[in-house]
């Protein structure tokens, strides 16, 4: 069973693990311990904040970890904020997307189960003890080794628009260069579909990729978590009159907003081989355009492959790493207009 000792319902500010047995084959009785830290003063809402679902994903985990070593004065806090620097702490120190322990996705494992493998096992400690007494989750990630991305926030598309309002509302206090509003194919089994379903908000980003990070996508991610907990009354100055200062000025400027909706935003490569970036990313392209060219590194009688763009828009997210292989994204483009690209 997954447990921790820290109390979520307590005032004060309290550091520990979630403890997660699993039996391995170097390790029996193993102990796989996440770490965790939970705030509260008094009343008022609650943010849950994760990094490290996926462990080559490092912008979450580091500024999550300036946050809790300084970044917030955790004893002037109004509400709660519980904080997983690392979900998938096995995955971050592996530097892999999937869990070490079980090849678990840890965002494709929710709601999870109290009986399942390790990861599963955390996903349903997260939504049965975490995401019940959030009001707002913020799930930091960036393209991993495979991706990379002009640093943004994903804001799925809900039921109603009212409701992806109130999640647009959260995307312009990250305040993010660009905001996505996605229509997730694999959403089910997802950490969005859970908090949907328990009534709560959730915010997403991807920011940056290619299994690094940058002094400028950290400042973005730390910067926009500090806006999030603004925006909901968190964070205060200790006379109570009103946010902290800390937030950079240069990013509460509104974010480039896109839409994704179907498969035609999508480029995938057809062949195996290596891309060769003709066009920036954040460029703004027309359907058609050259945005790279695939070579056949193996192959001396065949051609580069184009790249082609499948549909007007903003350039924002291509392969993380020079080699691909067929199925591969090699690039996403969002419409600024929001309509369906053929």
């Amino acid at each position: 069973m997954v447990t921790t000792s820290i109390d979520l319902d307590a005032d004060g500010v309290q550091r520990g693990y979630v403890d997660v047995p699993v039996s391995l084959n170097d390790s029996a009785w193993s102990n796989q311990r996440l770490p965790l830290v939970c705030a509260k003063r008094g009343d008022g809402p609650t943010a849950l904040l994760l990094g490290g679902s996926h462990g080559d994903e490092y912008e979450g985990p580091l500024a999550l970890s300036r946050l809790i070593h300084g970044g917030v004065d955790l004893d002037r806090i109004t509400g709660r904020v519980i904080v997983l620097p690392a979900l998938n702490t096995p995955a971050v120190l592996a530097g892999t997307r999937l869990s070490p322990i079980d090849g678990g996705n840890m965002n494709r494992a929710f709601p999870g189960t109290a009986v399942g493998s390790a990861t599963q096992r955390i996903a349903h400690f997260v939504s049965r003890d975490l995401i019940a007494r959030a009001d707002v989750v913020l799930d930091l990630h960036s393209g991993g080794r495979s991706l990379t991305f002009v640093p943004c926030t994903i804001v799925p598309v809900q039921a109603t628009a009212a409701a992806t309002d109130a999640l647009l509302a959260l995307a312009d206090a990250f305040a993010a260069p660009l905001t996505v509003v996605l229509r997730e194919p694999e959403v089910a089994a997802m950490i969005d579909a859970e908090v949907a379903a328990q009534g709560k908000r959730i915010l997403a980003t991807e920011l940056g990729g290619s299994a690094t990070a940058s002094p400028e996508t950290v400042a973005v991610a730390l910067d926009g978590v500090l806006g999030v907990l603004d925006h909901l009354g968190i964070r205060r100055r200790p006379d109570g009159g009103g946010p902290a200062a800390g937030r950079r000025p240069s990013r509460r400027v509104p974010s480039q907003r896109v839409h994704v909706d179907g498969i035609g935003h999508y480029v995938y490569a057809d062949e195996a081989g290596v891309v060769e970036p003709l066009v920036a990313l954040g460029a703004t392209v027309a359907r058609g355009d050259v945005l790279g060219r695939l070579h056949r590194i193996d192959r001396v009688d065949e051609p580069p492959i184009p790249i082609a763009a499948g549909c007007d828009g903003l350039f924002f997210c291509r392969n993380g790493q020079g080699l691909v292989r067929r199925g591969d994204v090699v690039a996403v483009i969002g419409r600024p207009d929001g309509t369906v690209a053929p």
